[in-house]
């Protein structure tokens, strides 16, 4: 199947706070803005690992007042496509936003839909899973992308794979709560549960059907909106909910897709631990400045200026500095 790709979209949902990351993430610097290279920013990092899939001016960003600002002085795309959310009102809302304004520009577009703040490793096979979910996609389905557990994570939501549909592509029987310790291992043991990474591809026309069967409040929104209404005057009127509840979990044409790359959500210290550089004794560490270690082994040190720092005889610990602020806690 040939994909024009003038009429692929992609919305990056960049309105998290990430407040596990403090004080790495903040409310003047949301984890999207945040850099853990020193060099691009997270949101940076997404937006560009979409091209050449992508032309820029099919990107939209959504986040909030205060972050949009600072969006539009740090990525190359068009400053009208980074769009300021009038207030937080979980993804449903967001995505449905995302679909009217996409439909106003291209009304058959297929649209792919990802949050700004995960590490994904090799790009190219994260874009050969998106060209695989957009083919799915065009023949009607709601589909999503899966990651095959490497550990039996109690902090990830599941889907549980059913019978195959295309290579690599599998019907969804259901999705599953964060589950116990227990639980995942489960899980993990069958190997048809996968997590659910929050990157969805659908095209307008499915996912407008799919808000008007089960969430007609938001689909009467989106119309609204993809009519040349004003959403900066009823947004915040929308129902808080997300397009797991909403959407995925009533809707019986979702597929998912088994992913081929790395992945890590960024979501707390223990996954900052594994993506950072580890020395001999499996201390994690990212600091501009000097660091002494004595009978220290397995500890988390992220620094972003040059603060000198000496640990001595510690343990399974993450100390973060980050400006003018300070964490240190048992790890995670």
């Amino acid at each position: 199947m040939s994909i024009a790709k003038d009429k692929i979209f992609a919305v990056i949902m960049a309105g998290g706070k990430g407040e596990r990351l403090w004080p790495l993430s903040t409310d003047e610097r949301p984890k999207p803005l945040i850099s853990l290279n020193g060099q691009q920013t997270l949101l940076e990092d997404t937006v560009q690992r979409l091209f050449p899939l992508l032309n820029a001016e099919n990107i939209l960003v959504i986040t909030d007042e205060k972050s949009a600002a600072q969006a539009r002085e740090i990525l190359m795309l068009p400053a009208e496509n980074i769009i300021a959310e009038p207030c937080r009102r979980n993804t449903a809302p967001c995505i449905a936003l995302a679909a009217a304004l996409i439909k106003r520009k291209c009304a058959d577009a297929t649209m792919i839909i990802l949050p700004a703040d995960h590490r994904i490793a090799p790009v190219k096979r994260f874009q050969e899973d998106l060209l695989d979910c957009i083919e799915q996609a065009q023949k009607g389905s709601l589909t999503i992308l899966g990651v095959t557990p490497d550990k039996p994570a109690t902090g990830y939501g599941y889907i549980n794979a059913g019978e195959k549909i295309a290579p690599g592509i599998y019907k969804v029987n259901a999705f599953k709560e964060k589950p116990d310790f227990a639980t995942a291992q489960h899980y993990m043991m069958d190997g048809n549960y996968w997590w659910n990474c929050g990157i969805f591809v659908w095209q307008v026309a499915a996912i407008a059907a799919a808000f008007k069967e089960y969430c007609p409040g938001l689909y009467d929104k989106f119309a609204s909106w993809a009519d040349g209404g004003d959403y900066r005057k009823d947004f915040e009127n929308c129902e808080k909910i997300s397009i797991d509840y909403a959407i995925m979990e009533k809707a019986d044409h979702v597929a998912v897709k088994q992913a081929s790359f790395q992945w890590n959500d960024l979501g707390t210290l223990g996954a900052l631990y594994e993506i950072t550089m580890k020395d001999f004794h499996e201390n994690a560490i990212s600091t501009k400045g000097k660091l002494q270690l004595e009978e220290s082994d397995q500890n988390l040190i992220f620094c972003d200026d040059d603060t000198e720092i000496r640990m001595e005889n510690i343990k399974n610990c993450a100390i973060i500095k980050s400006g003018k602020s300070l964490l240190i806690t048992t790890k995670w």
